[in-house]
């Protein structure tokens, strides 16, 4: 049923009688479609419990031709039913962002979402009311596992999320690397935001400002592909050299990362699937490329330490238990005087061949060069030369292993010996070369992976080297 409704301000009210026969029930979505003239739209609205006035989007006022003091024909009033929220987070080695968008907000405002296609693809539109004025969200449904490197930069850079006013809890993102900015904006155009949500605050030393700082940050901010008139630019003593914050306005979109960031970490420090160690390993490339350093002693001890700083402690108990769930075990120490925790990781070889094979370190050129080396200085790196003659699953006699290494028979029996004890060679047979009985050796699958840890060394080594 048709009925007219008065405008003041772009504000109206519904009296009750009409919401009687409607059946309009409080604490609810509605989609409105009106009609001024020859002029039509529809808008959102969310119906609370007390009798307040409802407020017209601006673009739909422009769109609808409304003056100051109007009247505006309601041809249609249907309510807004949420959509069913999916029992997994995973769908076919898709994230399905609708597992992590709460029902309710941090201010216990209600939440609708419902999903939409286009251009044949899944997306999500989200509203929650502040004080009767619908704020909207549009995200894709399913995104690619590459969220959880998003999750981890969030939980090494991003801040908490504060109440603002005007602005609800914003997604704010801290780093003073270009590369990881550059990282994060892409992700989050990924997973569906516009450039126009996005907003970009640069600080940088007053020092810079003679070198032409502000033209190098706008054509940066440019090539992110970001709107220029989201970008802030400002000069600050306190800074080094150069800052940048990555700002979304929007409580919904906040609320959402950091429910996803929370459920990875717990879930991860709890158990870890098979099936979801992949899962895991780019959660922790986001988290130490934000947050984590390596170091390598100079001296003749090559140690190694892997490090990773956090300020609360619940935080870098979970970063440990994640590391114990992979069989990597560290130490938490508190610094004297100052607010991180570091949870300090010794890079033996099993540590280092799981950093390597999860690629933890690979977002960071620099890191993942000290980790090559680290692994191509280390002693079991060296001592396991002889696994590359069984490469493409050869199978040698200990003649021929002694004859292509030039090892004398003391140490080559020695070599096959703890090989064979590690269980990485295994003995299939023997066979008479030059009239001797020789035992004939084969990689085990252990020893397989213990190979492609050795060439993958080898060939990062040289690709490095090239670039």
């Amino acid at each position: 049923m048709a009925f007219k409704i008065k405008i003041r301000d772009r504000r109206f009210y519904i009296p009750r009688a009409i919401r009687m026969q409607e059946k309009m029930d409080l604490n609810a979505f509605y989609n409105i479609k009106t009609r001024h003239g020859r002029f039509a739209a529809s808008f959102i609205i969310y119906l609370g419990e007390k009798d307040e006035r409802i407020r017209i989007p601006k673009k739909i006022g422009q769109d609808l031709r409304l003056k100051m003091a109007d009247e505006v024909e309601v041809t249609r009033i249907s309510k807004i039913v949420r959509s069913p929220t999916p029992k997994d987070f995973l769908n076919k080695n898709y994230i399905d962002l609708f597992y992590f968008i709460p029902k309710k907000t941090y201010s216990n405002l209600p939440v609708i979402c419902r999903e939409y296609t286009k251009m044949h693809k899944k997306f999500l539109e989200c509203w929650y009311s502040s004080k009767g004025r619908p704020s909207e969200l549009s995200l894709k449904r399913f995104v690619s596992t590459d969220f959880l490197e998003l999750c981890g930069y969030y939980q090494a850079e991003g801040s908490k999320l504060k109440l603002r006013a005007r602005q609800g809890r914003n997604f704010l993102f801290t780093n003073s690397s270009p590369r990881i900015i550059s990282n994060v904006v892409r992700k989050l155009f990924d997973i569906g935001l516009e450039p126009e949500v996005i907003s970009l605050y640069c600080r940088y030393d007053k020092s810079l400002a003679k070198r032409g700082a502000g033209p190098k940050i706008r054509r940066f901010c440019s090539n992110l592909g970001l709107n220029g008139a989201r970008l802030k630019i400002r000069s600050a003593s306190r800074i080094e050299n150069f800052v940048s914050i990555v700002a979304v306005t929007n409580s919904l979109f906040g609320e959402t990362i950091m429910n996803a960031m929370d459920y990875f970490r717990k879930r991860f420090a709890y158990k870890i699937k098979d099936s979801e160690k992949e899962l895991c390993y780019k959660f922790l490339r986001g988290l130490f490329d934000g947050d984590g350093s390596i170091f390598v002693h100079r001296d003749k001890s090559l140690h190694i330490r892997i490090m990773l700083y956090e300020g609360r402690k619940e935080y870098v108990r979970d970063y440990a238990n994640i590391l114990q769930n992979l069989g990597i075990c560290g130490k938490i120490t508190k610094v004297k005087n100052k607010n991180p925790y570091i949870l300090t990781v010794n890079g033996n070889w099993q540590v280092l061949s799981k950093f390597l094979k999860g690629h933890i370190l690979s977002l960071n050129i620099k890191k993942q060069e000290m980790l090559l080396n680290a692994i191509n200085q280390h002693e079991r790196f060296r001592t396991m030369e002889p696994l590359f003659l069984f490469a493409d699953g050869k199978s040698m006699a200990t003649y021929e292993l002694r004859q292509r290494t030039g090892w004398k028979y003391g140490w080559m029996h020695t070599w096959l010996r703890r090989r064979a004890r590690e269980r990485i060679i295994t003995l299939i047979r023997k066979r008479k070369i030059n009239g001797t009985l020789n035992n004939v050796w084969r990689l085990s699958k252990l020893g397989t992976e213990e190979l492609n840890t050795l060439l993958t060394v080898k060939e990062g080594l040289k690709r490095l080297h090239k670039d």
